[in-house]
């Protein structure tokens, strides 16, 4: 903090625990040395890239890797054209293939609509479930909510105070406890 050099947990990270991967897009609040250290600490593999936004005509680099991306057991969903450097969205989306993952990509606009910021879960019977806003889903093609619902249920619910004076949404509301069953 000192350094001011930041790492800031589930919404700089995204973990692929099967995997043993975190994708990270660099920011003023996601640091690469720090991710470096996190991931030989806990060894996982490092996909490190830079995604922008663009505001007022300009490209911004987005803050949070969970605003542009949603990593489930069996796809991601990501807004591949916010990552500019080609080298760094091939490297991208050859992870996610290696790891058999379906690419489900949304573009700027459902970025804006928090389209990136849902997070998969179980309910208590195992089934897998999407959790998103109304404005995530709303933003979606029919052809997307047929992808996602391959291979797990949608659940959406209005986020709209959260997401206008939050500036998050769904994943950020949620925190991920992988704790096994009692």
């Amino acid at each position: 903090e000192k350094e001011q050099v930041f790492l800031e947990g589930t919404g700089s990270l995204l973990l692929d625990r099967q995997h043993r991967k975190a994708y990270c897009a660099l920011s003023p609040r996601a640091d690469e040395g720090l991710l470096i250290e996190f991931c030989e600490d806990f060894e996982y593999t490092p996909v490190v890239f830079t995604a922008y936004q663009t505001v007022n005509n300009e490209r911004l680099a987005i803050y949070h890797t969970n605003v542009m991306m949603c990593l489930a057991e069996e796809f991601s969903v990501i807004c591949l054209e916010s990552i500019d450097e080609k080298k760094e969205r091939k490297n991208v989306i050859k992870h996610l293939q290696q790891d058999g993952k379906e690419i489900i990509a949304i573009t700027e606009a459902q970025v804006n609509s928090f389209a990136g910021n849902m997070l998969q879960v179980r309910n208590k019977e195992g089934r897998k479930i999407m959790i998103m806003s109304a404005a995530a889903y709303k933003s979606l093609t029919q052809k997307q909510i047929a992808a996602i619902e391959k291979h797990c249920e949608i659940l959406s619910s209005s986020l709209d105070t959260i997401e206008a004076c939050g500036g998050g949404s769904a994943r950020c509301m949620m925190a991920e406890v992988f704790l096994p069953i009692r």
